[in-house]
């Protein structure tokens, strides 16, 4: 079984929660940029200090109905949105 690491100090995205990223390049929301870990690697990271760094199950979280798509704004540039009003 392989784990997702939530990092509980990296706070949250909304309502999104951050993992470790992959390479341990920080932390991020989105699951295909979130790093697996092994059993032993994910009890060597959340041993010591459980309110800090928490192992999710990838397979819970993949399919859990609160895993969604979202789309981030800061990449959005506003000339593409459809104005009616001036058509």
């Amino acid at each position: 079984m392989l784990y997702y690491i939530q990092n509980t100090n990296a706070g949250y995205l909304g309502n999104s929660i951050f993992f470790w990223a992959l390479n341990s390049n920080g932390y991020t929301a989105k699951l295909e940029n979130a790093q697996k870990f092994t059993y032993e690697e994910a009890k060597s990271i959340c041993k010591g200090d459980p309110n800090k760094n928490k192992a999710w199950p990838v397979d819970y979280i993949d399919n859990n109905k609160g895993t969604t798509r979202v789309t981030d704004s800061q990449y959005l540039e506003r000339e593409n949105i459809i104005d009616f009003n001036n058509q």
